[in-house]
């Protein structure tokens, strides 16, 4: 018997010569063309739409133009008279003054309403959020109409009803405190809605079990509230307190349509927003347009809700720790 011996010669094992960094890189993007075009329509929309629009407000906020003529380079004039002129701190005051009467009360009645909704022993619910979310997706400006109407001093619905109890007549329109309630109660009206739809949305998160173990140890409705209800869903008690203290520092529809665009009696309802949107297109009768101080009045209203969403998070986690 034979054996064969086969043997496979293994060639001399050669270094490759370093390939330059360029040439590593140019074939992986090469490679992967298609997906970098893929992704890119996103990256440019979000350049032309976010990065320029923010870099060029940089630009803008330091120079006075009335969006005719050349614009005059003033460099920060413009955030020095955001705080010297007394404007932007007095539309501040009636933005936290139409705040406090208007989001406060209807985040916390739209909870407790959530809290009356979400009953096993009440019948239709469907129907009561329905009827609460309607006016959420109702124009503002029909809303205006109908708030002009109920709220006018001499022909109004509520004056008639004042005057026909005896009482007299209220100047709804025509003073200062009077026509801010009337903005807070339309801002309340067209929020307790969506808030209610919000908070049903997170105590539907929470285990029935919870609601049967308490009313078998004999807690009321209340100590239910405050004990099972409110703690459970402080996430969605947070992200109400945040989105409604924005919204609430952005209001400018309801003054600027309830008013015709005038401000109300002394200003009293020109909102942040409003004297921005003023200056953009000189809608109020006492300034005239200057793109760049809106762009500071926009710059303070950021670096306000920056401020105030901050501290919305803090109190409200430190609320929790303490629960």
């Amino acid at each position: 018997m034979t054996s064969t011996a086969t043997s496979t010669a293994t060639p001399p094992s050669t270094t490759p010569a370093p390939v330059p960094p360029s040439r590593r890189r140019r074939p992986a993007l090469l490679r992967y063309w298609r997906e970098y075009l893929a992704i890119s329509p996103f990256y440019i929309l979000f350049a032309v739409f976010g990065l320029f629009p923010l870099v060029f407000a940089v630009y803008l906020s330091m120079v006075s133009w009335d969006g005719l003529g050349e614009p005059e380079w003033v460099g920060l004039e413009q955030f020095e008279r955001l705080f010297s002129s007394g404007e932007f701190a007095g539309a501040l005051s009636n933005t936290v003054i139409i705040f406090v009467i208007a989001q406060v009360p209807v985040i916390l009645a739209s909870l407790g309403a959530a809290a009356l909704l979400s009953s096993p022993r009440l019948r239709a619910k469907g129907l009561y959020q329905t009827l609460f979310f309607l006016p959420q997706v109702t124009s503002v400006v029909a809303v205006a109409i109908v708030f002009q109407s109920v709220f006018s001093n001499e022909y109004g619905i509520i004056n008639a009803f004042l005057e026909a109890i005896g009482l007299s007549a209220v100047p709804w329109m025509t003073t200062e405190w009077g026509v801010r309630l009337v903005v807070a109660l339309m801002i309340f009206w067209r929020s307790f809605g969506y808030f209610v739809v919000i908070f049903l949305a997170g105590i539907s998160s929470i285990p029935p079990s919870l609601y049967e173990a308490a009313r078998l140890d004999g807690a009321g409705p209340w100590r239910i509230l405050r004990s099972i209800t409110v703690p459970m869903i402080w996430p969605t008690i947070l992200f109400v307190a945040v989105t409604g203290t924005i919204s609430g520092f952005q209001i400018f529809t309801e003054p600027q349509v309830l008013t015709n665009g005038l401000g109300g009696p002394g200003n009293s309802v020109v909102t942040l927003m409003f004297l921005q949107v003023g200056y953009m297109g000189a809608t109020l009768p006492t300034v005239r347009p200057d793109l760049g101080f809106a762009t500071a009045i926009g710059w303070g209203i950021f670096v306000v809700l920056i401020l105030l969403a901050i501290l919305n998070s803090r109190v409200i986690a430190r609320r929790r720790n303490e629960m």
